[in-house]
């Protein structure tokens, strides 16, 4: 069955951001019903793939565990409807001002998904939507309960998943994929820290120095 991506809300977003973040959502959701996104998602190599249930436990999935959590969209503690649901809300994070920015930060297994005001602006400015879909790919890895180890090789499984998205909607839209901003999303151990958690149970995305 098909896979889709829905958007129910997007809290503190002006309208124009909330026009920018549709569009990133119709991009997520095109490169999830892509013809062999499955397959890549199944086939991909993670340094981990670890899943936390709602009661603590973690445990390792392969790619094919991966897949079916995102293929049934799996909220962590939900039964899956098919379909990823994101409940968004744009927060003033820590920008990269004199240091490493806050891309997102999600509680582990729950919505509201954080994403920075800072990020999403830049993302506007320079017209990258797809960055922006990868982005919230990852941060939706962590509602459905995926969690990141200590991990400089940026392999774990919301860090491979978010990087297939943007692999899978290059072809069809590579003009619209800013270098910079692909930087700092797709965490290469030489850019960036892959998601500190600074609280228990907060995932953050942060930023390289």
């Amino acid at each position: 069955m098909t896979v889709s991506v829905i958007l129910h809300d997007a809290a503190g977003a002006s309208d124009a951001e909330f026009v920018f973040i549709r569009e990133a959502v119709a991009l997520l959701r095109e490169a999830v019903q892509a013809p062999g996104f499955g397959g890549s998602v199944r086939q991909a190599e993670y340094s981990s793939a670890s899943w936390r249930g709602r009661h603590g436990a973690v445990r390792e999935l392969d790619g094919s565990g991966v897949w079916d959590r995102i293929q049934q969209g799996r909220e962590s503690g939900h039964c899956g409807d098919h379909a990823l649901n994101l409940s968004i809300e744009i927060a003033d994070l820590p920008s990269d001002t004199g240091g490493p920015g806050v891309i997102g930060a999600t509680r582990i297994g729950t919505l509201p998904i954080c994403s920075a005001r800072w990020f999403l602006n830049r993302c506007m400015i320079v017209d990258d939507p797809v960055n922006y879909a990868a982005h919230l790919m990852h941060q939706w890895m962590h509602v459905s309960g995926f969690v990141h180890r200590k991990d400089e090789a940026g392999k774990d499984a919301p860090s491979v998943v978010s990087r297939l998205v943007r692999r899978t909607l290059e072809p069809a839209h590579g003009e619209r994929i800013d270098a910079q901003l692909t930087a700092l999303v797709m965490l290469s151990v030489e850019r960036c820290d892959c998601c500190e958690a600074e609280h228990p149970g907060i995932a953050q995305h942060v930023e390289a120095a």
